[in-house]
């Protein structure tokens, strides 16, 4: 498990109840620490909807719903001028969120976002992303 998974609660505990969370209920997990064999999860309140019901609950009392999304992450190897305007150089990381046959769409570290030729980049770590069913 890790941040961001989408997960359900497999047991009743006291302890869970006494925060009105129960077995079925189904949270975010937003913390990126595993605290004691525990994850923040936070479950959101059936009457506002907000994510506003957060407690640690122990990862054996949990089902991954669905996996975190993670982008492949990638590097900048190339330049040109229209990089360079938009302040897109050789060196930079970010994240590839979508895969064209020419070009694609990368995010990068200060969160701009600019389409890239796709011979000028190259992946430096595999996300977990389905690149066909997006």
């Amino acid at each position: 498990m890790r941040e961001y998974d989408y997960v359900e609660v497999v047991v009743e505990k006291e302890k869970y109840a006494k925060e009105g969370v129960h077995k079925g209920m189904r949270g975010t997990i937003l913390d990126p620490r595993n605290i004691e064999g525990c994850w923040l999860v936070y479950f959101s309140d059936p009457i506002t909807h907000a994510d506003s019901i957060g407690i640690p609950i122990k990862e054996v009392d949990l089902k991954v719903i669905q996996p975190a999304i993670e982008y492949d992450k990638v590097k900048l190897i190339n330049d040109n001028e229209e990089y360079l305007s938009h302040n897109v150089h050789k060196g930079m990381v970010g994240e590839l969120w979508k895969l064209g046959k020419t070009q694609s769409l990368l995010i990068f570290e200060d969160r701009t976002s600019f389409y890239v030729d796709n011979e000028d980049f190259e992946i430096i770590e595999k996300g977990n992303v389905d690149y066909e069913r997006i």
